[in-house]
């Protein structure tokens, strides 16, 4: 290979300059990027964070309730707004440096892929699972919920980051992307926390609920009858013990 072509292979994977920067930043205002941030969080992770939301609801009293929840989405937003930093930086930077290529999405994708398979990726799933205790009353109620919301939203974080990458590297299939991956981030939330190890996670029970709601022409089947105990009709009733006559 001559000096002039590695010369030009290196160029293209040079860092933007700061004239670059500038230029994106004049058509691209941060308060617009952070907005579009902010929809984009709220649309994917909206799903997953129905179950933390009803646990909230149900462990507080109706006039902490409102509140409660609104300090524990509150602090979950602020802590994926903090972490929209270094994600959004990324995605500009190689964007820009590989304006007309597609490998900074391969390569997203291939990363996303191991994390997904990963034992750590295991780890931060079943963090996700926990439901902490939280206080009744406030100001404990409030602080409880507030701490709670940042960690989840810091382990939500450190499991979805490599499938958040996605559509920011795919401009033009931006949407739907955005519809598969929030779809599969919920679908991962059903399923139960277990060891973490090297392993393919098959979204079985939302298979399983798709099925079963395709079978059930669009309803959602009941359970089987072994599974909630036996059927009423299948008891034997006991004798009613007869007390002797004097």
């Amino acid at each position: 290979m001559s000096m002039p072509a590695i010369c030009s292979a290196a160029m293209v994977w040079s860092a933007p300059s700061t004239d670059t920067y500038a230029f994106f930043f004049s058509y691209v205002s941060p308060l617009q990027l952070a907005t579009s941030w902010a929809f984009m969080v709220i649309a994917m992770m909206l799903p997953a964070l129905l179950d933390p939301l009803r646990h909230v609801r149900e462990r507080s009293f109706w006039r902490v309730r409102p509140w409660a929840e609104l300090l524990f989405a509150g602090s979950y937003l602020g802590v994926w707004m903090l972490a929209g930093i270094p994600l959004l930086g990324v995605a500009i930077t190689l964007r820009l440096a590989l304006s007309n290529s597609a490998l900074p999405l391969v390569v997203c994708l291939m990363i996303a892929f191991v994390w997904q398979i990963s034992p750590w990726k295991q780890v931060t799933l079943n963090q996700c699972h926990r439901r902490p205790s939280l206080a009744a009353f406030p100001p404990a109620a409030y602080g409880n919920v507030l701490a709670w919301g940042m960690n989840y939203g810091l382990w939500c974080i450190s499991s979805c980051w490599g499938l958040m990458l996605l559509p920011l590297f795919a401009p033009s299939h931006h949407l739907p992307l955005m519809a598969i991956v929030a779809l599969y981030i919920w679908t991962e939330r059903l399923e139960p926390a277990c060891a973490p190890r090297w392993q393919f996670r098959v979204p079985s029970r939302a298979i399983r609920l798709i099925a079963r709601v395709a079978a059930g022409g669009g309803k959602v089947l009941a359970l089987p009858t072994d599974r909630r105990g036996p059927d009423a009709s299948s008891v034997r009733r006991r004798p009613s013990p007869t007390l002797p006559i004097e």
